[in-house]
């Protein structure tokens, strides 16, 4: 009498014949550099997974009572994150969340319960011509990451904080020009938590997560604390 094994059931054979099949009709790619992965189930190649670098703790801007991003913005996750905001690619963004899911052990530590987080958020018309929000979305996933790891429930409050006024990109901006062009172009409509955690993808000046935070200090938030994807010097932008 033989022994079966789970991976020799008949419906774990047909799903890893179904899988094998997809492979070879659909190879997967790096969602960085699009070499061909061996491996299936894996969002990078070693090289572009090797080189990505974590980031952790940053100098705090304006109205911040802290401030950290996951990741330094080059090489993959600069790659990646540009594919996921400006072409909607489910697979960079699969990536950049699952690594950031094997990271946010490091950021766990740095919170106090109670948090809500709070996106940065796009203005209506920009919404609109993307289509999609990539800095929702990576709240969202923090907020169900963040619970796990804290063991402690971290609402998303993505009603408080509006974007009023249209602005230009930040990118290519000096730092001045970057305050600048984001004066009055925050506001609240709805009754703001007294902790938060500022979500936002990119960290260059801080300048967005200031005019945000100040807009939120201003309608009561006494703790901020700044998250980001990434962060990149004003040089690299």
């Amino acid at each position: 009498m033989s022994r079966t094994t789970k991976s020799s059931k008949p419906s774990d054979m047909i799903r890893n014949t179904l899988e094998a099949l997809r492979h070879l009709i659909w190879p997967s790619r790096c969602a960085s550099c699009d070499i061909l992965l061996d491996m299936p189930e894996a969002f990078l190649c070693d090289e572009c997974r090797k080189a990505i670098r974590f980031a952790g703790l940053r100098d705090v801007p304006e109205a911040l009572d802290a401030a950290f991003a996951f990741f330094y913005y080059d090489g993959a996750i600069q790659s990646m994150i540009s594919r996921w905001k400006y072409h909607e690619d489910y697979c960079a963004r699969l990536a950049v969340l699952s690594c950031v899911s094997e990271e946010i052990s490091k950021a766990a530590p740095l919170l106090t319960a109670p948090l809500s987080i709070v996106p940065v958020p796009p203005h209506p018309r920009r919404l609109q011509e993307r289509g999609f929000d990539p800095v929702w979305t990576f709240s969202s996933k923090l907020a169900t990451l963040l619970s796990q790891a804290t063991n402690t429930e971290i609402k998303l409050c993505d009603e408080c904080l509006h974007r009023a006024k249209h602005t230009v990109h930040q990118a290519g901006l000096s730092a001045e020009e970057r305050a600048t062009n984001l004066q009055g172009a925050f506001e609240t409509t709805d009754q703001v938590p007294e902790r938060v955690i500022l979500v936002d993808d990119v960290m260059t000046t801080g300048a967005t997560l200031s005019a945000c935070a100040k807009t939120l200090r201003n309608a009561g938030t006494n703790y901020i604390f700044g998250m980001t994807l990434a962060y990149t010097s004003a040089g690299q932008n």
